[in-house]
């Protein structure tokens, strides 16, 4: 009987010691019951967005939140597959996805790096610093392409190059009269090792197939160029669940350590100091220095577990056991622990506010999200806010990541004094309530408990609006403002905040027309103090001291001005929103405006097709901007006048001279689905005919519609017919019928015109 420590080994290892395997000679297979390379563009985007967090986190930390972390990789040692193999073939039971990928990165990075280091001997720089550079490049170089592509040992001095990892059907050999590749993977890899040992430029893939997993991979290749291109491009990075590494970073600890040329070269300390400055000043260089350093921090810093085994069928035990679990832990199952052993050293666990706030987070995770998957989303969703609120720090949804915050930053607040520690705990909790209070239907209909009946509707109105936007950055801001006992503490100021977020937002994408750095914008609001950075996180080790509502408002107002459309002043707003095709870009944008528009206001008598609020007496039948409008079925709809479609030629041809002025905000209107497929794109008198329909008060002023129609050669069908005498009066269509003709003008005068109301309605929240 075998011994426990004989039936595997098991290892942490980086991908270059994991070539390293056997003296650098193994060969990794894939088995022919593997199922083909399928990863999907977002696993390939996640996993270069995980080493980016790791490389970013490597010039602030030197622990093990400093690594990137793979999972594991389950490897079969067998020799009998490739028989005229030179090296150690091993069949890989889990972990190939991974695997070809990462591969497929080392290519990417060994390409692009024979690119950019051919402007070394153009670049400033003296001859010492030079050739420190090239030696340090074509040592990674060198090491990278070893990743993709082994070396077999022959007689004397000789080798023989071989694709490090190969599926079945293919045959490594010792020369090319013995080797065949038959899959995609293994001609795609030869073909890269002919290309390191030419004089090219750009890598060439060969004919890979017309297969699935040949385009898969192709595909792949190309995105991996493109992200690693990306990885100097700033503007990348602004919707992007990571960060640009600075330039002046590269002095850091953590990264110095990536140079491993540099004690050999430069051998005094002023010398290296000298060359790293001359690194960070060359604008020229940075894109070469990043890419050196990130494959550099690919090649030592990203992690798989690795285990290794004689026997087949033990493998396959490995992999049932370490999957029979599902879902792994939340980072918050995983602080738990911690916080615990803290308590009880101070008093107990039992009893204590800890105990309290993580029965707070059972109820508003655990009991909420029941399905582990759906669990661990929502905690990794609110462990992204919650970073934002404690620190200002961007977090992505990355497990191994999000743990090690959640244990790095309590240790850092229980470091200061029990209470501290507890406040961290439950400011989790509280962020876990406000996304379930305020970022779910059922907790918006219950926010009765927390605010006041005048402030009620619309408070619900306005979260509805944010979450159905998508907007989830707001929720740390808000998560900010808000306390358990609200209602009786008085949330007059969190309402203010809710309407200063909501313009915020709706004035800064109505002018830009997209999501545009954003999401940028709100983190500044929770960023440490700094240049159009504005503090509003909590702190971790000290409370910060709340920013008062005029700050904040005055916060939103310099991001307003800052941004690419300059928000200062109404008319320059105005011209830029009714310009933007809003009906593409955001329909609940556009559908608020609307809403906005038509709130306490009466059809204009004098621009026909507009509103008028100069004079009007509200009463509750004008309310439009309300909780129960925005979730009614009758308004739910964005909806053109003048059809999308180009096809009919009874419009006003200049609507259809370019391909946005049907989607602006003028050629809009709220509209129940079924009552608009109804009438479809007919002409503007038969549309207007219906909207008349629509808006009639009795059912005989309805009847007089359809004989109107009847008389001049229309008809509507029964079921329109039916529709209409079915559906509700929809007031918001009043302004409309009042139009004869529907033109550009038209458009461009209710565009002005909705605008302006919502200007008027929401520049105030922000002054």
């Amino acid at each position: 009987m075998k011994k426990i420590e004989d039936l595997f080994r098991a290892q942490a290892a980086s991908p270059t010691e994991t070539i390293g395997l056997f003296n650098g000679a193994v060969g990794f297979r894939v088995p022919e019951y593997q199922r083909p390379y399928d990863w999907a563009r977002d696993n390939i985007t996640r996993l270069f967005s995980d080493c980016l967090n790791g490389f970013h986190r490597l010039g602030t930390s030197g622990n093990a939140d400093a690594f990137t972390f793979l999972g594991t990789l389950i490897l079969v040692k067998d020799e009998r597959q490739e028989a005229s193999f030179g090296g150690v073939s091993v069949a890989i039971v889990d972990g190939q996805q991974r695997l070809t990928t990462l591969t497929l990165l080392a290519c990417a990075l060994v390409e692009r790096m024979t690119l950019l280091s051919k402007k070394i001997d153009t670049l400033p720089f003296s001859e010492a610093v030079r050739g420190w550079l090239k030696a340090e490049v074509e040592d990674w170089i060198r090491e990278l392409t070893e990743c993709a592509i082994g070396s077999q040992k022959l007689k004397g001095h000789k080798t023989y190059p071989f694709p490090r990892i190969v599926r079945a059907g293919d045959q490594r050999g010792k020369s090319a009269a013995e080797a065949e590749y038959r899959s995609a993977l293994g001609k795609f890899l030869n073909s890269f090792g002919e290309y390191v040992n030419g004089d090219e430029g750009e890598f060439q893939p060969p004919s890979l197939g017309s297969g699935s997993e040949a385009l898969k991979l192709g595909d792949n290749f190309s995105l991996i160029r493109e992200l690693i291109k990306s990885l100097n491009d700033p503007e990348w990075y602004e919707t992007a669940e990571c960060e640009i590494v600075p330039i002046e970073w590269i002095s850091r600890a953590g990264y110095r350590a990536l140079f491993e040329r540099l004690n050999d070269t430069l051998h005094s300390d002023s010398d290296q100091n000298s060359a790293l400055s001359e690194l960070i000043k060359t604008s020229a260089a940075q894109d070469l220095v990043r890419t050196l350093l990130f494959a550099a921090y690919f090649s030592r810093c990203i992690v798989l577990t690795r285990v290794i085994t004689d026997d087949e069928s033990a493998a396959f035990d490995i992999f049932d056991a370490l999957n029979s679990t599902g879902e792994p832990l939340t980072a918050i199952e995983t602080l738990k622990p911690r916080v615990i052993q803290y308590e009880n050293g101070r008093g107990g666990y039992g009893g204590s506010a800890s105990e309290e706030q993580f029965a707070r987070l059972k109820r508003f995770v655990d009991e909420a999200y029941p399905e582990t998957a759906a669990k661990q989303s929502e905690t990794k969703a609110l462990i992204v806010s919650f970073g934002l609120l404690i620190e200002g720090q961007k977090l992505a949804e990355n497990l191994s990541a999000q743990r090690n915050f959640l244990r790095t930053r309590y240790d850092k607040a229980a470091s200061v004094s029990r209470e501290n520690a507890q406040r961290f705990v439950r400011q989790i909790a509280d962020v876990a309530e406000v996304r379930h209070q305020y970022w779910t239907t059922h907790g918006i209909e219950t926010l009765a408990n927390f605010h006041d009946q005048s402030r009620l509707d619309e408070i619900q109105q306005l979260v509805a609006f944010l979450n159905a936007t998508k907007s989830n950055l707001v929720l740390p801001i808000i998560a900010r403002y808000w306390r358990p006992d609200l209602k009786q503490a008085g949330d007059e100021k969190f309402l203010q905040v809710i309407r200063a977020v909501t313009a915020f937002l709706v004035l800064r994408r109505a002018a830009t027309g997209t999501t545009a750095s954003i999401d940028s914008d709100f983190r500044a609001i929770m960023a440490p103090l700094g240049t159009n950075k504005f503090g509003l996180n909590a702190g971790v080790d000290k409370t910060n001291a709340l920013m008062d509502i005029s700050a904040l408002r005055a916060a939103f107002r310099t991001l307003l001005a800052k941004s690419k459309a300059k928000i200062a002043e109404r008319e320059k707003w105005i011209s830029q929103t009714i310009d933007n095709p809003l009906y593409q870009q955001s329909k609940e944008i556009a559908r608020f405006m609307l809403l906005i528009a038509a709130d306490g206001a009466q059809p204009s008598t004098t621009e026909l097709g507009c509103w008028n609020k100069i004079g009007v007496k509200s009463s509750a039948n004008d309310v439009y901007l309300d909780y129960k409008t925005w979730r009614s079925p009758n308004y739910a709809t964005v909806e053109h006048v003048a059809p999308d479609s180009e096809q009919h030629l009874d419009w006003d041809k200049d609507i259809y001279k370019n391909s946005i002025i049907r989607h602006t905000l003028g050629n809009l209107c709220l509209l129940p689905a079924k009552e608009n497929g109804a009438i479809g794109n007919g002409s503007w008198a038969k549309k207007r005919l219906f909207y008349r329909a629509l808006t009639e008060t009795t059912e005989a002023g309805q009847q007089a519609r359809f004989e109107e129609a009847a008389a001049q050669g229309m008809k509507f069908s029964n079921s329109t017919r039916q529709i209409l005498k079915d559906a509700k009066r929809l007031p918001l269509l009043d302004p409309l019928v009042m139009v004869d003709e529907w033109t550009v003008t038209t458009i461009s005068a209710r565009g002005r015109n909705i605008a302006g109301h919502v200007w008027d309605r929401l520049w105030p929240w922000l002054s």
